[in-house]
C-alpha cells in the first residue's frame, strides 16, 4: 500500500536517489583520496609527473562527488548543524575560508611582481650579463643560442634585441639559456 505521503514524484525522487547513493559515496571518498594524496604531495614540494594539474582539475570530481552525496543525505547532514558541535565546527571553517582569502602577503602579488621585475630585467640586460646569471660564459651562451638556430648582430645585444631581431619572444630566448 502507499504511503499517504508519497505520490509517484516523490517515489522517483527515493528510487533515483538510491542508485545515486550506491555511487556517489565511493566516488566522493576517491575523488577525496586523490585531492589529499596530490595535494599532500604538492605540499612537500614533490611535483611528479601530472601531481599539479591532477590536483587543480581533478579536485572538480570532489566538488561534483560532494553535490550528489548532499543531495542524497540533505537531511542527516542538515540534522549535523542543528547541534552546537556541528555548528561550532562549521563556524570555525568559514573562520578558516575567510583567513585564507586574507591578502597577508599582498594576495601573492608581490611575490609574482618581484618574478617579473626579475625576468624583465634579464630580458633588457646585455647578454653578458645574462650568461653571467645562467653560470655560462658569454661564449657558451652565444653557442647555446646559435644551436637553437638564433642570429646574433653583436654580442652586446639584450635578450629583448636578440628576440626582436628572430621574431621570437624574448622569454623564450631566455629559456633556452637556462
Amino acid at each position: 500500500m502507499k504511503d499517504f505521503f508519497m505520490d509517484d514524484q516523490n517515489q522517483t525522487f527515493l528510487k533515483n536517489s538510491n542508485t545515486i547513493r550506491r555511487w556517489a559515496t565511493p566516488f566522493t571518498l576517491g575523488a577525496f583520496a586523490l585531492t589529499a594524496l596530490t595535494g599532500i604531495l604538492l605540499f612537500f614540494k614533490i611535483n611528479l609527473g601530472l601531481i599539479k594539474p591532477a590536483h587543480e582539475w581533478l579536485s572538480w570530481l570532489l566538488v561534483i562527488g560532494t553535490v550528489f552525496h548532499l543531495l542524497v543525505n540533505w537531511r542527516p547532514t542538515v540534522r549535523h548543524f542543528t547541534q552546537p558541535l556541528g555548528r561550532g565546527i562549521l563556524f570555525v571553517f568559514f573562520l578558516l575560508i575567510c583567513a585564507s582569502l586574507l591578502p597577508l602577503d599582498g594576495g601573492g602579488k608581490h611575490h609574482q611582481h618581484s618574478s617579473n621585475l626579475i625576468v624583465e630585467a634579464l630580458l633588457q640586460a646585455p647578454l653578458a650579463t645574462v650568461a653571467q646569471v645562467a653560470k655560462l660564459n658569454p661564449d657558451e651562451t652565444v653557442e647555446i643560442l646559435r644551436a637553437q638556430g638564433i642570429y646574433l648582430a653583436r654580442s652586446e645585444q639584450t635578450l629583448q634585441e636578440i628576440a626582436e631581431d628572430n621574431n621570437r619572444r624574448a622569454v623564450d630566448i631566455l629559456a633556452m639559456i637556462f
